[in-house]
């Protein structure tokens, strides 16, 4: 027998190779994939050598075997050619490519090594998670067999137990179904058993999605008391799931289906939901017998020709507070859609119809209207030379109740706008529109009186406008400050508004920072604005190189014409509105911002808007605050709301907010919790109070518990 010391290719060794990376690659999660025979193979030793006569061959001494991506190390091989057998001995490791590492103090491969046993089996995943047995069988390529197991996710550290693990007799590693499977197993946390099963399961680290059950759900709380919920995941092809949850309430049951669908031009998304309970009135209260509640969401598109789709929005239910009060949803109103749009560009068409269903005990469904269809289309020219662009906006809509005001509507835009830019930096845009409207209604009520009308009405309306800005850009230091006034003036008539027209799309009406300096201040078309007006004000900003920044906007509107529609003033009559005002500030670990509106000659502020948040290694906090006031479309309000989350040591931490309505001086909603994180586990339990009533919701105290074990899953409820 000749030994020498040697890092070379041999060909033998390719075979000695796959032997080995069959018997441990494939375990614990690890990747299908084989090394192919071809890779080249190289081995280090302290001594390698053969024997001819009883076809043996040895290498020892810091063996490292290298294939590819892949690297084995063991104090001693041995390869028995007659017998068809390998034996790695001493400190075996394996490295593989995706980061998975395995370690035994012995492994025998046999059966044309495709099977063998591993001694004193160990194992790290790419994920940190470990596998430990006396011993592991090798079942094929990529099956594995462990006796007596444990295994953890968990960090360790020497000496103490891991926070949680897996003891089981037996487990089952399979990477063809990508499951783990543990049988006669105890769930121990800190050492101290906890939870036994016959039988246990979970993925393998990289599997791919599977049909199954979820981890149960619970929460209990005074509507619905006691819920427990147990979803079922149906993995039904690569581009199509469910998951179908039973429901368990003191209500009785529910069922709830979730399905969701890829194409190669769109997707499908539907949800729906059905219960059977005792039957209520129009009041919230329980009345013989039983009747259907549940809801429907679905949503879709496709896409069928360039720039180009169809699709639909649908949202129902079967009465008002079924989706508040089984946690579906908290709309005041559902809007189901369906649509046709093509963009290109600037330029865009679209096609669609809407539903609505309102969810407040005022509504009347059949004073709510249907709108199909709406026709919008938009076309913009590329820039001439002088920079000039010209457009054209087209819309076209119906408007159908079962009572009330039913009205067609057709309007048609065309104009043009051009920016100059000046020597000296100041940048003027010029713009002229003429818009045309056609209306046909039908049953319209004509203000202080008892008659309808019903006919056709017909209106111009042109529009000129001239926008002056005066960017001035300052270095200072390492920071930057721009401050720009702006002045915009717009001409139109005084005329254009008539009783004639039903207002159907600008019944929600407000001056702020975003419509200061817009053309046209409506959100919707059946009502315009009035008469010339003026809108000037400053924006500035002061830009710091780490990114800390201060930003400011502060304007005013003035109205000619002082009787226009638009809410230029809490004061009836005023020419000028309130000023308006944002201010936001954000400087590394908070940010700031405060929008207002003020009343001019007063001072006195309508509206105050504040938000903040700060956050800074073991404190975490927000809050925000609202008031309205003199508002003629929005109803006066008053709101506070803060939360925070405190580090209290390691990883405990504690939770709490709450929204107080301050002109009521009433408690809207509340909760507060603890939550316990660490590398592989996490706890959180949540209070929630709510104090809101609506029919058969009632004001609530709810409890939630959820408890997630990293790679096994959550259980408890959605705090």
């Amino acid at each position: 027998m000749h030994w020498n010391l040697t890092r070379q290719p041999l060909p033998f060794l390719a075979t000695l190779w796959v032997a080995c990376f069959l018997a441990c690659a494939g375990g614990a999660g690890a990747q299908t994939s084989e090394p192919t025979v071809s890779a080249p193979v190289l081995l280090e030793a302290q001594q390698v050598g053969y024997d001819k006569n009883n076809a043996l061959v040895i290498a020892r001494g810091g063996v490292e075997v290298v294939q590819g991506q892949y690297l084995l190390l063991a104090d001693r091989i041995v390869y028995f050619q007659n017998q068809n057998l390998v034996r790695a001995e001493g400190n075996v490791t394996l490295l593989q490519p995706n980061g998975d590492v395995f370690f035994a103090d012995q492994m025998e491969l046999k059966d044309d090594l495709k099977t063998g046993v591993i001694q004193n089996f160990r194992a790290r995943l790419a994920d940190n998670a470990v596998f430990a047995s006396r011993e592991a069988k090798r079942l094929n390529p990529y099956q594995v067999r462990l006796k007596k197991a444990a295994y953890t996710p968990c960090k360790l550290c020497e000496g103490k137990d891991p926070f949680w693990q897996i003891t089981a007799n037996k487990v089952f590693i399979d990477d063809i179904d990508e499951k783990v499977t543990h049988q006669d197993a105890t769930l121990s946390m800190l050492g101290v058993p906890v939870f036994y099963s016959p039988y246990l399961s979970h993925p393998t680290p990289k599997a791919g999605a599977k049909s199954g059950f979820l981890v149960p759900e619970y929460q209990a709380g005074q509507n619905l008391g006691t819920v427990v919920k147990i979803p079922y995941y149906w993995r039904i092809a690569p581009d199509r799931q469910a998951t179908i949850t039973p429901w368990y309430t003191g209500e009785g049951a529910l069922l709830q289906a979730d399905y969701q669908q890829l194409f190669d031009d769109g997707y499908f998304n539907g949800e729906v939901s059905g219960t059977n309970p005792d039957a209520i009135n129009s009041q919230g209260q329980t009345t013989s017998g039983q009747e259907f509640r549940g809801h429907l969401y679905a949503q879709g598109s496709r896409e069928f020709a360039p720039n180009w789709r169809y699709g639909f929005d649908v949202a129902r239910t079967t009465d008002d507070t079924y989706l508040r009060r089984y946690g579906f949803g908290d709309q005041n109103a559902l809007f189901s859609t369906l649509f046709v749009e093509g963009a290109r560009r600037r330029n865009f068409a679209s096609a669609n119809g809407l539903v609505i269903q309102g969810l407040q005990q005022a509504n009347n469904s059949d004073a709510t209207p249907l709108v199909l269809p709406t026709l919008e289309g938009y076309y913009e020219t590329s820039p001439y030379a002088s920079g000039l662009r010209l457009h054209t906006y087209a819309n076209a809509q119906s408007l159908t109740r079962e009572e009330g005001v039913d009205q067609q509507r057709l309007s048609l835009t065309v104009g043009g706008n051009m920016p100059y830019i000046s020597e000296g930096g100041q940048v003027f845009t010029f713009t002229g529109n003429l818009r045309g409207d056609f209306y046909d209604t039908q049953n319209l009520a004509i203000k202080n009186s008892t008659e309808t009308f019903d006919g056709t009405t017909t209106r111009a309306i042109p529009q000129g406008a001239v926008e002056w800005r005066y960017p001035l850009i300052r270095q200072i230091e390492e920071a930057s400050l721009v401050i720009e006034p702006t002045i915009l003036g717009v001409v139109q008539p005084y005329s254009g508004n008539t009783q004639d027209i039903s207002n159907e799309d600008n019944n929600l009406l407000e001056l702020t920072d975003t419509n200061l300096f817009t053309l046209n201040r409506m959100t919707g078309l059946d009502t315009i604005d009035t008469g010339p007006r003026l809108a000037y004000g400053l924006r500035s900003q002061y830009l710091m190189s780490d990114g800390r920044s201060v930003e400011m906007l502060l304007g005013q509107n003035y109205s000619f014409d002082a009787d226009t529609p638009f809410p230029n003033s809490t004061t009836p009559g005023e020419h000028l509105s309130d000023y308006i005002g944002r201010v936001a500030a954000s400087f590394g670990n908070w940010n700031v911002g405060y929008l207002f509106a003020a009343e001019p000659s007063r001072f006195s502020l309508n509206r105050n808007e504040l938000t903040g948040d700060f956050a800074w290694q073991w404190l975490s906090l927000s809050a925000a605050y609202l008031s309205i006031d003199q508002n003629q479309y929005l109803d006066a309000s008053e709101e506070a709301y803060g939360s925070a989350s405190v580090n209290v040591y390691g990883g405990w931490s504690l939770f709490g907010g709450a929204r107080q309505d301050l002109l009521t001086d009433e408690l809207i909603a509340s909760n507060g919790g603890v939550v316990y994180r660490n590398d592989c586990f996490d706890i959180i339990f949540d209070v929630l109070r709510n104090n809101t009533r609506d029919r058969d919701i009632e004001p609530s105290t709810t409890f939630a518990l959820r408890v997630g074990f990293k790679n096994l899953g959550e259980f408890g409820a959605n705090p």
